[in-house]
């Protein structure tokens, strides 16, 4: 789950050309653009579909995002393959970013297709990063960052298996022979249109949008969703890092360098044109919630106090999980612009929580 499902008001002035709140039927691709296909695969989480797209190049196929490696989303595939396309006429898979819901099929298609998959390098390391960590040394660094956060006694346990490592097949995990790396700039030739690769960061470390001037489309993945945010997190493995201001400049450089015209496709909700009012709208989101962040570090905050600061409102544990890494997100925008201080919590009153870490405003 990589989103929260957080909304702002007012709305910017978006307009749905395939009406808000429609989608196709799962197995069943609608043509949005000349030869671009919008499939919608139900995912049982709680984002519950994805969108994938279909590229029709020539004779062949291009398929852009695999689905997340559940029964109801390899059935999916089965009745596309069934009734619409044979797996023998894929050319290629383009994996926008490591998230499970946009590779987590991409080798099993792969394998089935025989062809490869393309993706960002820092993506693909990112994801062999994660799938190949060491069970007893990452246990020892989730509880640390666990500590860190400040969570009140009895919440760390609770969170602690969210950062466990997932067993799987290892022929369920991309391979890098599986893979060509692609980059920011690089331009695809898919039936005879040039698609470029416009990177954006942030959200993922290289996620890769592609866009088509011919066709005005841009297949935006996570970078742009009409109504949700996607979530801008700080865990263990950029703990130190600063996403939020990655993808902040992100965002302006969708703004600046798209037509607002674009038909956009994203991941999740529906194909929309307003492309500048949604990044603008996301940019004045991120920063009234570093306002507020800077309101409640005037006093030392643990990052679990400052949370709730952000969103106010009840979460189960999953958006805990999620809203807390977005928190610290924040927070290390301002400690990467030298806004906030951060030392341990050496003085707390409570034993259980002098492992945290508390930030301050910088006098």
């Amino acid at each position: 789950m990589n989103h929260l499902s957080t909304e702002f008001s007012p709305r910017p002035n978006l307009k749905y050309p395939f009406e808000k709140g429609f989608h196709p039927k799962p197995g069943e691709p609608k043509e949005v653009a000349d030869g671009v296909y919008w499939m919608h695969v139900p995912m049982p989480i709680s984002l519950d579909h994805i969108n994938l797209w279909l590229l029709r190049d020539g004779d062949g196929w291009v398929i852009v995002d695999s689905g997340l490696d559940s029964p109801i989303c390899k059935q999916v595939w089965d009745q596309v393959f069934d009734s619409f396309l044979t797996p023998e006429s894929v050319k290629r898979i383009i994996v926008t970013h490591f998230h499970p819901d946009h590779i987590g099929l991409a080798s099993w298609l792969a394998r089935r297709c025989e062809c490869k998959i393309w993706i960002t390098k820092g993506e693909f390391n990112h994801y062999q990063a994660i799938v190949n960590r060491e069970p007893k040394t990452h246990t020892i660094a989730a509880k640390q960052f666990v500590d860190e956060i400040g969570f009140p006694e009895g919440y760390a346990d609770t969170y602690m298996r969210f950062f466990s490592v997932d067993e799987k097949d290892p022929l369920s995990r991309v391979q890098e022979e599986q893979c060509e790396f692609i980059k920011d700039g690089d331009e695809l030739l898919i039936d005879g249109k040039s698609w470029q690769i416009v990177m954006g960061n942030g959200h993922s470390p290289e996620h890769a949008c592609l866009y088509c001037a011919e066709l005005a489309t841009l297949i935006s993945g996570d970078q742009a969703l009409p109504r949700i945010s996607s979530n801008i997190s700080v865990y263990i493995i950029n703990r130190l890092e600063d996403p939020l201001g990655d993808w902040l400049d992100s965002c302006a450089r969708l703004r600046d360098t798209i037509p607002n015209d674009t038909l956009v496709l994203p991941s999740h909700q529906e194909p929309f044109i307003g492309l500048d009012l949604r990044m603008q709208q996301l940019i004045d989101d991120h920063h009234a919630q570093l306002n507020r962040l800077r309101l409640k570090v005037v006093e030392p905050t643990t990052a679990f106090e400052a949370c709730s600061v952000l969103f106010d409102r009840e979460l189960n544990e999953g958006e805990t999980l999620m809203a807390t890494g977005e928190t610290l997100a924040h927070i290390n925008y301002l400690w990467h612009r030298d806004e906030v201080s951060r030392e341990p919590n050496i003085n707390s009153l409570e034993p259980n929580n002098r492992d945290s870490l508390i930030y301050t405003t910088r006098k």
